[in-house]
């Protein structure tokens, strides 16, 4: 729980590109961090990024990584049904940057990412983040937690 915990402060940290308000840098322990898609930069010397690819989440070799960021230029491959089982089963916590509809076209085989209805407007959110049955959405102001039925 406490590495969940450091990168959600880590993928809080993240937003600072966009806005450029001062951030504290992340402190905590060592995190390595799968990435679909480019890597983003940090300033942390413990956080190592690692890009991998769509296929790499079957192969199960997912072990050695604290979590997997799925970047915003690869939300609707990622929003296709074949993975939604891989994200609700895994140990490890997947982060949909940039995403700014539901949960849903990740973790319902039938919902495609582009055929979702665009949160954007309403929540303001531009991340999601799921660890087995429980989802976040993160936003400029706030964090908001949810326990999928």
């Amino acid at each position: 729980m406490k590495k969940v915990l450091g990168i959600l402060i880590l993928l809080y940290g993240l937003t600072a590109c966009t806005t450029n308000p001062d951030f504290k840098l992340y402190e905590g322990g060592p995190l390595n961090i799968a990435v679909i898609g480019d890597a983003p930069e940090v300033k942390e010397d413990q956080v190592v990024f690692e890009e991998i690819d769509f296929e790499d989440l079957f192969d199960n070799n997912l072990k050695a990584y604290d979590a997997v960021f799925i970047m915003e230029a690869k939300l609707l491959e990622a929003s296709q049904g074949k993975y939604a089982d891989i994200y609700l089963n895994s140990n490890l916590p997947f982060f949909f940057i940039g995403a700014t509809t539901s949960y849903r076209p990740f973790l319902e085989q039938e919902v495609t990412y582009d055929k979702d209805l665009d949160l954007k407007d309403v929540s303001n959110h531009y991340a999601i983040g799921v660890e087995e049955e429980t989802y976040w959405y993160f936003g400029y102001i706030m964090m908001w937690l949810a326990k999928k039925i």
